[in-house]
């Protein structure tokens, strides 16, 4: 009987464990498609060049106002077009002390 038990509390370990690690990779996923390094911007289009991924981005044109080149920007995705938010300007990456 306490074999069986010992063996039961196993598998539920080790699939709790597995579960967590599949959340973290995907986690870590949605971090890294999420947040994105503008290279170069297209207003006309509405749409922004990423450096993580090397394609072009739409978003709604009122974002694109204030976005320049190297800002680090996070990019929510809904209904209709997506959104863009600044995280950091390219001056703040460049003054900033942790590189």
């Amino acid at each position: 009987m306490m074999k069986r038990v010992s063996t039961i509390l196993a598998i539920i370990s080790l699939t709790g464990s597995a579960a967590i690690a599949t959340a973290a990779v995907t986690l870590t996923d949605l971090m890294q498609t999420s947040r994105m390094t503008v290279v170069k911007v297209d207003r006309v289009t509405g749409q922004f060049l990423c450096a993580e991924h090397n394609k072009w981005t739409a978003v709604a044109r009122g974002d694109l106002v204030q976005v320049a080149a190297g800002d680090i920007v996070r990019v929510e995705r809904g209904e209709g077009r997506a959104r863009l938010t600044v995280l950091r300007t390219a001056a703040e990456e460049l003054t900033s002390p942790e590189r």
